[in-house]
């Protein structure tokens, strides 16, 4: 057994043998550059006490921090590219090598994992020498521990030239900081086709994820065609940066990503949109939008809604009597009628747009009067038009054998240009 002496000599090895990373001194030192000089009061006993077991806490995270630096997940750079292959480099991904067997001989490694306030990303390997099932994946896959129960919500892989070995990274939603265990739950696909569920237990080590750099409230609306958008609040952590707010539009799904015309700008640059999406349940629709790691130093931050989903009523009644040869102005978007048949199914119109046109209210009127309303629309096609334009082209079916005099158009929902910004406090 050793001796008191032997195990204080051994101790004070360890903690010799840490070194902090180069960037720890400066950032510690802007950040006690910020901190306000406060008036200071003698504390109670009690409080002192309280004070010293909070710094052998405080203590012991930093040291598990400093000896966790300098670690690097290896075999993924080609699966991801910036902020995530820059954090891996310095080495932020935490360890974990955890495997299982599953029931096909397949070698599942939980390799690491890489974890902030806003996602908790799971590095894997998936290995088998007899070759791996074409169908090998563990998606959809879900994280659970103690008050986490976090969906996967985007993936990658890849797999070997041989087919006997893939390499995948997962980011799931993020975990609680309380949980020291994780379980990986996912399914397995039997020779019969059916599934299994299965799941792996690793361990995990919450005071080891990265830390946030910005979260503030925004708190700020803008209104669009149709409605209103309202930004709740930003959280910027070293993997990503992440607004959520509330939609209150009309016709928001009437175009394809509309979320993706809101820009972040970090000092005049754009911060690369990384993602996002919508749910709606009975309390409305909630959004979030993600956007790659702010710079290490921000003086600005400004939202831009330089496009989103806008109306324009057009009350057009445009003459059939040449469909095929005719170009129109709809608002400030051009319109192609291709041509016109009656077929078994009705009268089919051919027309074309830009892709982000969605027409409204459209009908047929016959020489009666009589107004024939749209029946279903197929063929969804793209085609470069006359005027050099890549267009959507679709068929538009009336349920009718009548002659139509006009098509109508009630009006349209597209991109609309909006160019309004918000400022963000960075403070």
């Amino acid at each position: 057994m050793k001796t008191g002496d032997e195990l204080f000599e051994e101790a004070k090895k360890q903690i010799e043998e840490i070194h902090a990373p180069g960037e720890l001194e400066p950032r510690l030192r802007r950040a006690l550059e910020s901190v306000p000089v406060r008036k200071k009061k003698r504390p109670s006993f009690l409080l002192t006490a309280a004070a010293a077991i909070f710094l052998i806490g405080i203590v012991t995270f930093q040291y598990d921090a400093l000896a966790y630096y300098g670690k690097k997940l290896l075999g993924f750079d080609e699966l991801s590219s910036g902020t995530l292959n820059e954090l891996n480099e310095k080495g932020y991904g935490q360890i974990i090598e955890k495997d299982a067997v599953l029931s096909d001989g397949t070698k599942l490694t939980i390799n690491g994992a890489m974890a902030d306030e806003n996602q908790f990303v799971l590095y894997y390997t998936m290995s088998n020498d007899n070759g791996l099932r074409s169908d090998a994946d563990l998606s959809p896959a879900r994280i659970s521990g103690l008050f986490t129960n976090s969906q996967a919500e985007n993936g990658t892989s890849q797999i070997n030239d041989h087919g006997t070995e893939l390499k995948g990274i997962l980011s799931f939603e993020p975990v609680s900081p309380f949980s020291n265990d994780l379980t990986l739950h996912f399914s397995e696909r039997m020779k019969n086709g059916s599934l299994k569920k299965s799941a792996l237990t690793f361990p995990y080590h919450p005071n080891k994820a990265l830390q946030t750099s910005l979260k503030n409230p925004i708190r700020k609306t803008m209104h669009v065609d149709k409605g209103s958008i309202t930004f709740s609040s930003i959280k910027a952590s070293p993997t990503m940066t992440l607004i959520e707010g509330k939609l209150d539009v009309e016709n928001f799904d009437r175009a394809d990503f509309a979320l993706g015309g809101i820009e972040l700008k970090a000092d005049g640059k754009n911060v690369p949109l990384t993602g996002g999406g919508s749910s709606t349940s009975l309390f409305g629709t909630s959004f979030d939008i993600r956007y790659d790691a702010l710079p290490e130093t921000v003086e600005t931050l400004t939202l831009v809604l330089k496009s989103f989903t806008g109306y324009e009523p057009l009350d057009m009644k445009i003459p059939l009597n040449e469909a095929d040869k005719q170009q129109i102005l709809a608002g400030e978007k051009e319109l192609f009628l291709k041509n016109m048949a009656k077929t078994s199914r009705g009268t089919e119109l051919t027309v074309a747009t830009d892709e982000d046109v969605m027409l409204e209210g459209v009908s047929l009127t016959d020489h009666q009067g009589r107004s024939i309303p749209l029946e279903t629309t197929v063929n969804q096609t793209y085609k470069i038009q006359k005027n050099g334009k890549n267009m959507k082209e679709r068929t538009l079916i009336f349920n009718t054998t009548a002659k139509p005099e006009s098509l109508f158009i009630e009006g349209m929902h597209y991109l609309k240009t909006y160019d309004e910004k918000i400022e963000i406090d960075v403070k």
